[in-house]
């Protein structure tokens, strides 16, 4: 391919030739000659900067001398105005007064002359005025006399008009009333057969939505049975060769020799000692095992009087040895030791046996242990000797808190027990009560409390024991858990597994509703898979037979369904409020609110009249306001009531009130239960309208109660 130069054109531009191979850039020859162009360029540019600097300041310059001419003329314009506008004013001047004075002689003119017609036309009128007077004082007795005779006559009419209208109105009142309460009553029967085919419907969904669970966690349980049982298998295997591998180490090392070279010595004058053997024995005397595997973890554990585990990999590395910089030198065979043991125990099994992992969560606990100061309050509880009822905020969280551990009752497996009344909890009053610091103060002492005693219960009993809790949903509402609830929550659960692995036996749920799988979607990521696995699910239906395998009725209190009294479980939380029952004994009406549906029921009230009303709900909760209509110009206008907006009452809280109207209209109470898509709503209420004292014997139409309700 044939390469031609190009054809220069601008001779200040000097040609640069290809090499013989080609190649598009200078020869040596040439760089002389592009240095000299580069100078040029550079020159031509400072030029034209130059030039375009000078341009712009000759602009400028122009720009000022044009401004300061323009702004001359302005001023001479302002001037001249200013003179045209003086002279024009002085004009005007001169001219308003030359007016006034002509106006002031043509009105006083104008004055004298209309005063001599007035007094012509006043002494004319005065003539004409007396004359008047007398002929309308005749014609004022005769209409008087005639419009007293006439008002008798049409008092006397609508006083018999107004008696046959009160008891027309009366009449149609009670037909009214007597047809509201038939529609209502056949409503209220409409609204319970369809409620009871929905409650039917969901009930046959939920039983099968719950058999197909149990069939899929039932398989699931035997996949993940039989992956433990591989686990397990490999586990014990690499044990017991890791443990293998340990004994030879040992009995070839340079101690054991001179060991066994001292024994030889004086053979003959002892018995022989297998070291393995009386070391294992030693070491595992005072250990609690209760286990599925207990020789594997008898294994894991290395021959030292202080019952050190072992990391089964393949450094031989023991938990212990790893732990070495956070454990508390103690000496063996002590009590606080054999806690110490429980304690890492607790942590291995919690993690399934991985060293690692339990490492890791234990220097956690470490940390942890140290921001909250969980040693000293440890030591508070041992010195003081303290209980529950010892701790901090004990009284004032137990309201809001149906909950008690009892430690004095076991299961066969020496674990204790311990009931939640889950759904009971005021949580509101919970959270606008109890601060964060108050809530989290009583939390570490109780699961402090709770750890101590399990570990000294466990070196009791020589197994690991721990706590089954049976927590019951009855009165679950997903609309109690707001944001810093499930906040504070995450943080305590995360906090006791953090801190108090394998603490918990078992955590078997209550009365299960429907609704509350929605809410465990999003808690069970705060658990690990070994608490989870430990999770048992009971609803209504299959409570009473699993409940009595799982903890029998005379280990329960009486609110779980049992006969043990001795179980101090306070009717605290939502179970102090709950007067429903009462409230409908004493002849409240009871009403049934579909979903997505709104209860009213309303008054005619006059100025000063005073509305009284109690309610409570049955079950779950609904919100509640009161609204007030008033008749204005373009029509009924309706208003929410000041202080009576909209806010929602949870079951078993009794809300007594009144309202004052301030002038004539109708009250309406609304039960509002459009929040909810699914779940009907019963609520029982009281109502009526108390009338001022002036006015007690003056039964007006304009006042009665459309409620068909008698005072309270």
């Amino acid at each position: 391919m044939e390469i031609r130069q190009a054809e220069i054109t601008d001779p200040a531009i000097p040609s640069i030739a290809l090499g013989t191979e080609g190649v598009p850039y200078p020869v040596p020859g040439e760089v002389a000659q592009i240095e000299a162009n580069k100078q040029m360029a550079r020159a031509a540019a400072e030029k034209e900067r130059q030039r375009r600097t000078d341009e712009v300041r000759s602009l400028e310059s122009e720009s000022a001398i044009a401004r300061e001419i323009n702004i001359e003329y302005a001023i001479a314009a302002m001037e001249t105005e200013r003179t045209r506008r003086v002279s024009q004013h002085n004009l005007a001047i001169v001219h308003n007064q030359l007016v006034r004075e002509n106006s002031k002689k043509e009105v006083a003119r104008l004055v004298e002359d209309e005063r001599g017609r007035r007094m012509s036309q006043s002494s004319m009128a005065a003539v004409h005025d007396e004359i008047h007077r007398e002929q309308a004082k005749q014609v004022a007795v005769v209409q008087m006399e005639q419009e007293r005779s006439r008002r008798m006559s049409e008092g006397t009419i609508a006083n018999v008009h107004n008696e046959l209208l009160r008891a027309q109105s009366k009449r149609a009142v009670v037909v009214a009333m007597e047809a509201e309460r038939a529609r209502r009553m056949s409503h209220d029967a409409i609204a319970e057969v369809h409620c009871d085919l929905l409650r039917r419907n969901s009930i046959d969904k939920v039983v099968q939505l719950a058999e197909g669970e149990r069939s899929r966690r039932v398989q699931e349980h035997g996949d993940q049975v039989a992956a433990d049982e591989l686990a397990r298998a490999a586990g014990q295997a690499a044990a017991v060769e890791a443990a293998e591998s340990e004994r030879i180490r040992r009995l070839s090392s340079l101690e054991h020799v001179a060991t066994m070279a001292g024994i030889s010595a004086v053979e003959g004058s002892v018995a022989p000692v297998d070291v393995a053997k009386s070391s294992q024995e030693e070491s595992l005397s005072e250990l609690p095992v209760a286990s599925t595997a207990p020789d594997v973890e008898k294994l894991a554990l290395r021959g030292t009087p202080v019952c050190e585990y072992l990391l089964v990999d393949h450094d031989a590395l023991d938990l212990r040895e790893t732990l070495a910089d956070v454990l508390p030198a103690l000496p063996a065979n002590c009590d606080a030791s054999k806690l110490q043991t429980i304690r890492l125990l607790r942590f291995l099994r919690g993690h399934k046996g991985n060293v690692d992992a339990a490492a890791a969560k234990y220097r956690a606990n470490v940390d942890l242990r140290q921001k909250y100061n969980l040693d000293t309050i440890r030591d508070n509880i041992v010195l003081g000797r303290m209980t529950v009822q010892d701790f901090p905020h004990y009284e004032k969280i137990r309201r809001y808190v149906p909950a008690v551990t009892a430690y004095d009752i076991e299961d066969d497996s020496h674990n204790v027990l311990a009931f939640e009344k889950v759904g009971a909890v005021d949580v509101h009053g919970l959270m606008v009560n109890v601060s964060e610091a108050e809530w989290l103060t009583f939390a570490l002492h109780e699961l402090e409390l709770r750890a101590l005693t399990l570990d000294q219960r466990s070196l009791e009993h020589r197994t690991l024991v721990c706590v089954t809790v049976l927590r019951d949903l009855d009165g679950f509402s997903l609309t109690r858990l707001t944001r810093p609830a499930l906040a504070r929550l995450q943080r305590t659960v995360s906090l006791a597994s953090t801190c108090y692995p394998e603490s918990v036996h078992k955590s078997v749920f209550v009365n299960t509703p429907w609704v509350f799988y929605t809410a465990w979607k999003g808690i069970q990521l705060w658990l690990d898979d070994a608490q989870r696995q430990k999770t048992v699910f009971l609803t209504r239906g299959d409570a009473s037979g699993a409940l009595d395998v799982i903890c029998p009725p005379a280990k329960r209190p009486l609110l779980f369904g049992g006969t043990n009294e001795r179980i101090d479980l306070r009717p605290t939380g939502l179970l102090g409020k709950d007067s429903y029952a009462l409230l409908r004994e004493n002849g409240a009406t009871e009403a049934d609110i579909r979903p997505r549906d709104v209860l009213t029921v309303p008054f005619r009230m006059n100025a000063n009249d005073t509305l009284c009303w109690e309610f409570c709900v049955a079950q779950y909760d609904v919100d509640f306001l009161v609204k007030f209509r008033t008749q204005g110009d373009g029509g009924a206008v309706e208003q929410s009531v000041e202080g009576w907006d909209k806010a929602r009452f949870v079951h078993g809280q009794v809300e007594a009130a009144s309202w004052t109207a301030p002038s004539a209209g109708v009250a309406v109470l609304c039960w509002d239960n459009s929040f909810s898509w699914t779940r009907g709503k019963t609520l029982c209420y009281k109502a009526s309208v108390a009338k001022p004292s002036i006015v007690m014997n003056d039964m007006s139409d304009d006042a009665m109660d459309l409620s068909g309700h008698t005072s309270l």
